[in-house]
């Protein structure tokens, strides 16, 4: 998932064909690599992933010193049949090897508690009842006790990191809120109770800190109409780029490597550069958004 050329100093990399590819294949004892100076030449070595379809490359670094050579790169060609599931498990058999940590959370809660405003029946104002004084009262008594009912009581549970949780209701059972108290958003309830902890943090410590890393997907997302399909993920990466990235690659190069792994996964390349769209602006298809 990440690209090719990347090199590092007083190390070397060589271009075979796929065939030569095992790793447990000593580099050193190769002809290819008698005539070679480590210390001069700088060469990219791609070779067929393991678990990935023929067009998906790694990069390889030789190591003079100890005469082998280790993945560093995966990169990732057209094709109808590429296996999203073994890539990602090939990036992060990769990551364990350079010791870049996943950044993850597993959530607990227990006598999950959450309180909702009830919505009361209204009549149509008139002139005389804006200025009503017992309208005035009610007003002001219904901003200082409001009525109150219980969406959600008593819920207790684990989710584990990696694991999924799927939420089923039927609508106003409070499937929403539900997920809504998980990522952590309860500004528009009554009251949240009951315990909620994401590993060793506090549902404060995420608001203040890890906001970007617990999140809720609402059923609508609204986009901007004018921007392509490319643009409006490409966006979405450059505010998730990582810190730390394998092989020490540019941001440009991890966004653009990204930006390819999610239109094919999403069977978008076909709208990579139409106008997202809207109402009033004809871009991609309600399916497609």
């Amino acid at each position: 998932m990440l690209p090719l050329g990347l090199h590092d100093e007083g190390r070397e990399t060589v271009q075979l064909t796929p065939s030569l590819r095992s790793p447990s294949e000593d580099a050193s004892s190769h002809p290819i690599f008698e005539f070679l100076n480590p210390n001069e030449l700088k060469r990219t070595f791609t070779a067929q992933s393991h678990g990935c379809p023929p067009d998906v490359t790694d990069t390889l670094e030789i190591l003079p010193e100890q005469g082998k050579y280790r993945r560093l790169a995966t990169t990732v060609a057209g094709d109808e049949n590429f296996n999203f599931a073994k890539c990602l498990r090939d990036v992060s058999n990769r990551c364990d090897e350079q010791d870049i940590k996943w950044r993850e959370f597993g959530v607990v809660f227990n006598d999950l508690r959450v309180v909702g405003i009830s919505a009361r029946s209204s009549l149509q104002s008139t002139m005389g009842s804006l200025f009503s004084p017992s309208s005035l009262l009610r007003t002001i008594s219904a901003m200082r006790n409001p009525s109150v009912r219980d969406i959600l009581s008593g819920f207790e549970g684990v989710v584990a990191p990696s694991e999924m949780l799927l939420v089923l209701g039927k609508p106003g059972s409070g499937c929403s809120t539900f997920l809504k108290t998980l990522a952590n958003q309860r500004e528009e309830y009554h009251a949240v109770e009951g315990q909620v902890s994401y590993d060793s943090f506090t549902p404060e410590d995420i608001r203040k800190h890890f906001r970007g890393d617990v999140i809720y997907c609402p059923e609508d997302d609204i986009h901007f109409p004018t921007l392509t399909v490319e643009q409006t993920i490409s966006f979405a990466i450059k505010t998730r780029t990582p810190q730390t990235r394998l092989a020490n690659q540019s941001r440009k190069q991890f966004n653009d490597e990204i930006l390819d792994i999610l239109l094919r996964i999403f069977g978008l390349q076909h709208v990579r550069k139409m106008v997202v769209g809207n109402a009033a602006i004809r871009g991609v298809s309600g399916g497609e958004k």
